[in-house]
């Protein structure tokens, strides 16, 4: 169940920091400041941090809880996993149509000083964890501590990387990328804005099935 698990979390958290709100406005109030690419990306990563130190932080705590079902209810804990995920899974998709997606990254930073910009967009991520990951760390409580240790580790470089990955490609494409204000003939990068729990849903639905029936 821990490579399942591990797969999984990895297609989520590479999903989950693909979608534009939270970097390409990082992106868009860089260029605006005149910053380099550089100071972009370093921005960009040090958001990210802050976004999944209160994912894992959270994620241990879920965790901690998993390890005492498990412990309690050992021989079930392979079909509540996997129930868990399923129903997660559901609820994703039925939030789909009942909220607009998310803003991680707040607005109007614009001409505020450097210092202010990174604190003010430190905060915004640290208050905004993933909570969709949140149910792979209660998952991996029924493997132990090593287990959720592994998940934190590769959640965090996988999100930070994919951030960092993604900016870079925007910053050298800003033109061609489809922004509130932008061209109607630019590419739309919001696909994933309105598709985030769908998407969501259906890995954690896939995910829930695969750890049940199959164990790599």
């Amino acid at each position: 169940m821990f490579w399942n698990i591990l797969l999984g979390s990895t297609l989520l958290g590479s999903v989950h920091a693909a979608i534009p709100n939270h970097w390409l406005q990082v992106v868009l109030i860089g260029r605006a400041e005149n910053w380099s690419e550089r100071e972009i990306l370093a921005v960009v990563a040090l958001s990210g941090f802050f976004h999944t130190l209160s994912t894992v932080m959270l994620g241990i705590a879920i965790g901690a809880i998993g390890v005492e079902v498990s412990e309690r209810l050992e021989a079930q804990t392979r079909l509540i996993a996997s129930l868990l995920l399923v129903f997660m899974g559901l609820i994703y998709f039925a939030m789909h149509d009942a909220n607009a997606p998310h803003e991680h990254v707040p607005r109007g930073l614009a001409g505020r000083s450097k210092a202010t910009i990174i604190t003010t967009l430190s905060v915004a991520m640290l208050f905004s964890p993933c909570l969709e990951i949140e149910t792979f760390f209660f998952t991996a409580g029924a493997l132990g501590w090593p287990a959720i240790s592994t998940l934190a580790v590769v959640y965090t470089v996988v999100t930070i990387a994919c951030m960092v990955g993604l900016t870079a490609l925007s910053y050298r494409g800003l033109a061609r990328v489809n922004w509130p204000g932008r061209s109607a003939g630019a590419v739309d990068s919001h696909w994933l804005d309105h598709n985030e729990k769908r998407i969501t849903g259906g890995i954690l639905i896939a995910l829930g099935i695969f750890t049940y029936f199959i164990e790599l």
